[in-house]
């Protein structure tokens, strides 16, 4: 009696599926989490990937209606959340995590260019502290048009005497350009540091990076809205130039 019952079920099934049609075999994409921001309008419009500082997605958001005001379509990826990298073991982002951070990062690209309101000729990155790290994997691969490093990561190792040969392997002579935006008195990254990966960048990889150092500017220059960062290092007059910098920079890469 059973197989009386199950049998047509089955038959029903089976004719349900064929009018489905041949189901892909192509693997679902799993981005990792993002937020999408745009101007008004139906676009397209350019569009920057904003990478966030080792204090995550709630220290960097404050930027996103910048760009979004300069005309900027903007995706804010967050790549601490699948790793459950935070400000303690924030180092582990440039070693043990970093190819998982390099596919899931040119992921979201690829996202950006299939994303109707995104002019997918005109990409950019700009990333702060440890997000300048990734801005220049974006750049040093070209996979976008050019990109910007606020108090950006150029030594991704810990100790006077350690090696990472990261951000600056990315780079080449077919990368994209690079402007890198630092302070003299950076207690993070220290300017000695930056400038030594700088020049190995362009003399030995013979990439485009453009540089600027800000005089008696500290990490975190921007983040007034942070007590921690109010009183320590926010600059405002730095802040409003190194914006400046970063638009004039990205148009004078628009194709």
């Amino acid at each position: 009696m059973l197989k009386q019952i199950m049998t047509p079920i089955l038959l029903s099934f089976a004719i349900y599926l064929g009018h489905l049609g041949t189901v892909s075999a192509e693997p679902i994409p799993t981005w990792i989490y993002h937020q999408k921001s745009y101007p008004d309008g139906a676009g397209p419009f350019p569009a920057v990937i904003v990478l966030h500082s080792s204090g995550g997605m709630r220290a960097t958001r404050h930027v996103l209606s910048k760009f979004v005001d300069s005309g900027f379509s903007v995706y804010f990826p967050d790549f601490f959340g699948r790793h459950g990298i935070t400000s303690e073991n924030r180092m582990e982002t440039f070693s043990e995590y970093r190819e998982s951070i390099e596919k899931e990062l040119t992921e979201i690209v690829e996202l950006m260019k299939k994303d109707p309101k995104v002019d997918k000729n005109n990409i950019f990155a700009v990333g702060y502290s440890n997000g300048g790290f990734w801005a220049g994997f974006l750049s040093g691969k070209a996979l976008v048009n050019a990109g910007v490093s606020y108090y950006g990561v150029w030594k991704a190792c810990s100790g006077s005497d350690c090696e990472n040969e990261y951000p600056m392997e990315y780079f080449s002579e077919n990368s994209s350009p690079m402007l890198a935006l630092h302070g003299d008195s950076d207690s993070k990254q220290d300017v000695f540091d930056a400038e030594s990966a700088w020049d190995e960048i362009r003399g030995v990889y013979k990439a485009k990076l453009e540089s600027h150092i800000y005089k008696n500017a500290e990490h975190g220059w921007d983040l007034g809205h942070l007590p921690r960062w109010k009183d320590c290092c926010y600059n405002k007059e730095v802040t409003k130039d190194a914006y400046k910098r970063t638009i004039a920079f990205f148009k004078k890469h628009m194709k």
